[in-house]
């Protein structure tokens, strides 16, 4: 037969005509569409490396930072002496500057440097008024005067210099973080406050950078004389370079649309092959070869693909084009540089076609229906394929479980087999999708349309099992999604290691204030009975009395003792009197052994590392961290120490050693409250601004006041853009693949139409089939997606910890769908196209 023909004829009867060659074409266009969508709003949203370093660095080649400002003024002599002619600007920051706002304390982000230079052109945006070039003149960030009506000739000053002038010049954005409450001075004015005004000043530590500039030769020989002092120099490359794979490269996420492509068009191919058979089994009829029907049905199925797939890509360019202009408002920076993604979007259409065309393969052995011998037989022999394949999948996913459990150690291998295994289950399980049918049909007798719908189904299950295919693929990827989002933010939480435990509140008290004032201010946020404790380490009497406040003056630490590279370690000693305090330092009771060894005068020490048999070397600090002539600790050996019970890690992270008010002053020291310390069971709503009116009459600002959330609990955007997606995935997908069951059940409608069935009863029946297929593929796709989800996590030792009220949502989502879809499919007028039908 002429190729042509068999082109024709393949177009015709696998694409269709109308509404189900839409619905076909729309199939194969939406997950590229979604994919070039995710990758195109990815690629907008995350910052090129030259926006990233224009963020930190501005026009300069590197950044080198020290807590010292006059370290860093030999620094910056020593810089100019051994690379002649690079540029230096200082710059000064302080990521928690408190500045005083009407009747509160903001933090807000400091800088000061000379903004006229070269090098900070570009850093921000200017928006009105003027950048600060003189003493007292500073500029602030749109947000942060929005926020608390600020505008050009107000005064912002420094929290602990109130009396100090601070006009506002300017109004600038910073190009990657709209959002943020950015502060800019002008040179020097950071330590310019202490000599300004009379009000108490506060220390804060504060980071004093330099910014570098200048040819290759002079980088080098600024970098070799950064890295002799043990400084880190950060350069536009390293910045580069910090950028995970998916933003260097966003056309990676272009693949999992290629993979839901394949299972998309094998389902939906696989779907229209029993209209598809009956029209070929005709041909074959009057002569035409199977090879000629198969060309014609992979033909058919390339045809469409062709169609589809550069639709889907170019509707997803389009879209994630027209969304740019709004991402700055949903993202709070600039967009980066627009990149079609040409190359990844031609690869991305070249192996969809390929996929859909291997989908069509696979799914058209035998175009015509069974093979010749086979369509002789009266009564054609079911197949037992279906039932050697289930064995030889749950085969695969033992082998897989077990080469997961074998390479635990290797993460990409285990998870690797750990995905083999449970998509080989999900294979199998779909293998037995007939089973499962055949016992539901059973169950239906006491329904004539629930009998009818699931025993069509059991008596030809290809079409319900190609649905179920498609649309448990949507929800298995949303259910790992969700999955994901659950145990990534369950992980953070149950692992975090941080200086205070989950949900405390410490305030500390840098500024001076009481520390009874404090504790009972703090007491009034939380509800009554949650445990407030103080803060206590021991100090020299002799630098508390030069210290500007007592919480500035360094602690006593115990030595490490265990050598290698922490040799040189030292952590502070806490004070500890009661059980109280041991509980809200520890997390847990202390036992009997801790209590005397406390009572007793001993030194209770944490962890091993810092003790040997029972004794232990105290350091004792002989200058204040602001001393220009520093002077080594003094170290003293004390014997009678005790290990105490294992301890978490956020607590070993805090102190080395607990000894009581008592032993303190016989070792020689005294004892200074440097914070106090909450303890609630639950999150108090409205935490911050509580903590605002308690504190700020009593001098504690927000910048001194440490609440442990723990580990972010927003997952990135991506997760949540890439779950949209898949919400949407979920709803087209079933209502096109419901659609298409429903049109492929068209002719049998009209026989029972025929023999006295009302029209009722035949929407009832397209319902009860929608609705089955959405139930088997909402249990299957959760299961699965479930499966992904440990599958990912267990190699990595992260519990699957799942959003079940998430999950129910979308499981409801699902049946309500199907049922809608389902009516909605149902044909109104069936008895006007029943001749048309049989044609």
């Amino acid at each position: 037969m002429n190729r042509g023909y068999v082109h024709l004829v393949g177009r015709r009867t696998v694409v269709g005509r109308g509404g189900r060659r839409i619905g076909l074409l729309v199939l194969l266009a939406l997950p590229v569409m979604l994919a070039t969508l995710a990758a195109g709003l990815f690629a907008s949203v995350a910052p090129s490396a030259e926006q990233r370093a224009l963020s930190t660095l501005g026009h300069a080649d590197g950044l080198v930072s020290q807590s010292d400002p006059q370290a860093a003024a030999r620094l910056a002599e020593e810089l100019g002496q051994r690379a002649p002619g690079i540029t230096v600007l200082a710059i000064d920051d302080n990521s928690e500057f408190p500045v005083w706002v009407k009747d509160r304390t903001v933090s807000v982000r400091y800088l000061d440097t000379d903004w006229s230079s070269p090098l900070m052109e570009d850093r921000y945006r200017l928006l009105g008024g003027r950048f600060p070039s003189e003493l007292g003149e500073i500029a602030v960030s749109r947000a942060l005067a929005d926020a608390y009506g600020l505008k050009v000739g107000d005064d912002l000053p420094y929290r602990w210099k109130r009396d100090a002038p601070a006009r506002i010049v300017g109004l600038v954005e910073s190009p990657q973080a709209h959002a943020s409450y950015d502060y800019l001075a002008a040179p020097g004015q950071l330590r310019a406050w202490p000599k300004t005004g009379t009000d108490t000043t506060n220390v804060l530590p504060a980071g004093y950078g330099l910014l570098l500039a200048g040819d290759q030769t002079q980088m080098a020989a600024a970098r070799n004389v950064v890295s002799e002092k043990g400084l880190q120099l950060e350069s536009r490359l390293g910045i580069a370079d910090s950028r995970t794979m998916i933003e260097r490269e966003p056309a990676l996420l272009l693949a999992p649309g290629i993979v839901v492509l394949g299972v998309i068009a094998a389902g939906a191919f696989a779907l229209r092959m029993r209209r598809t058979r009956s029209e070929f089994a005709i041909l074959a009829g009057i002569g035409v070869p199977d090879r000629d029907l198969r060309y014609a049905a992979v033909s058919g199925a390339v045809s469409a693909s062709v169609i589809a797939v550069p639709a889907g890509w170019i509707a997803g360019s389009l879209l994630a084009l027209a969304a740019r202009p709004a991402l700055p408002r949903l993202t709070d920076k600039d967009t980066a540089p627009y990149d079609p993604l040409l190359a990844g979007g031609l690869l991305t259409i070249l192996l969809s076609i390929a996929v859909a065309a291997l989908a069509a393969v696979l799914t058209s052995r035998y175009p015509a229906g069974l093979p010749a011998r086979e369509r002789a037989r009266a009564t054609p022999r079911s197949s037992g394929r279906a039932r050697l394949w289930a064995p030889v999948l749950c085969g695969l996913a033992a082998l897989g479980l077990a080469t997961a459990a074998t390479f635990q150690d290797d993460e990409a291998v285990s998870a690797s087999a750990a995905v083999t295994a449970i998509l080989a289950l999900a294979a199998a399980a779909l293998t037995r999708i007939g089973d499962a049918l055949s016992g539901l049909a059973r169950l239906a007798d006491r329904t004539l349309s629930a009998r009818i719908a699931l025993r069509a189904f059991a008596r030809d299950p290809r079409r319900p099992v190609s649905a179920i295919v498609i649309g448990s693929v949507a929800l298995a990827l949303t259910v790992g999604i969700l999955g994901t989002l659950s145990s990534v933010t369950a992980q953070g939480r149950a692992t975090y290691v941080g200086s205070r435990h989950l949900d405390q509140v410490e305030a500390l008290l840098y500024s001076g204030s009481d520390p009874k004032d404090v504790e009972q201010a703090l007491a009034t946020v939380f509800p009554a009975g949650t445990p407030v404790v103080r803060g206590t380490y021991p100090v020299d009497e002799r630098l508390l009395k030069a210290s500007t406040t007592p919480a500035h003056t360094p602690p006593w630490s115990v030595a490490w003792q265990a050598g290698g590279d922490f040799a040189d370690r030292k952590q502070m000693i806490e004070v500890v009197d009661d059980e109280k305090t041991f509980n809200a330092l520890t997390g847990r009771p202390w036992s009997t052994r801790e209590r005397t060894a406390l009572q007793d005068g001993r030194v209770l020490v944490l962890a091993p590392e810092y003790i040997k048999g029972d004794r232990v070397t105290l350091s004792m600090p002989a200058s204040l961290p602001t001393s220009t002539d520093q002077e080594p600790d003094t170290r003293r050996d004390v014997s009678g120490a005790v290990l105490s019970d294992p301890v978490n890690a956020t607590t070993a992270t805090r102190a080395s050693a607990y000894i009581t008010t008592k032993t303190a002053r016989a070792l020689g020291a005294t004892t200074v409250d440097y914070s106090v310390i909450a303890s609630p069971t639950n999150r108090v709503p409205d935490l911050e601004e509580r903590l605002v009116k308690a504190l700020e009459p009593v001098d504690v600002v927000m910048a001194d006041v440490r609440i442990e959330t723990g580990p972010e609990l927003t997952p990135p955007s991506l997760w949540y853009l890439l779950l949209g997606l898949a919400l949407a995935a979920v709803v087209t997908v079933l209502g096109i693949t419901v659609t298409a069951s429903a049109a492929e059940l068209r002719g049998d409608l009209v026989r029972l139409h025929r023999i006295g069935l009302s029209p009722g009863t035949l929407r009832q029946i397209v319902v009860w089939q929608s609705l089955t297929i959405a139930a088997l593929a909402a249990v299957l796709g959760i299961a699965a997606g479930w499966g992904l989800t440990a599958a990912r996590n267990w190699p990595a030792d992260v519990p699957v910890v799942m959003d079940w009220t998430a999950v129910s949502a979308v499981l409801a989502l699902t049946l309500i769908l199907g049922a809608a879809y389902g009516a909605l499919a149902a044909p109104r007028r069936i008895g006007n196209t029943l001749n048309r039908t049989e044609a």
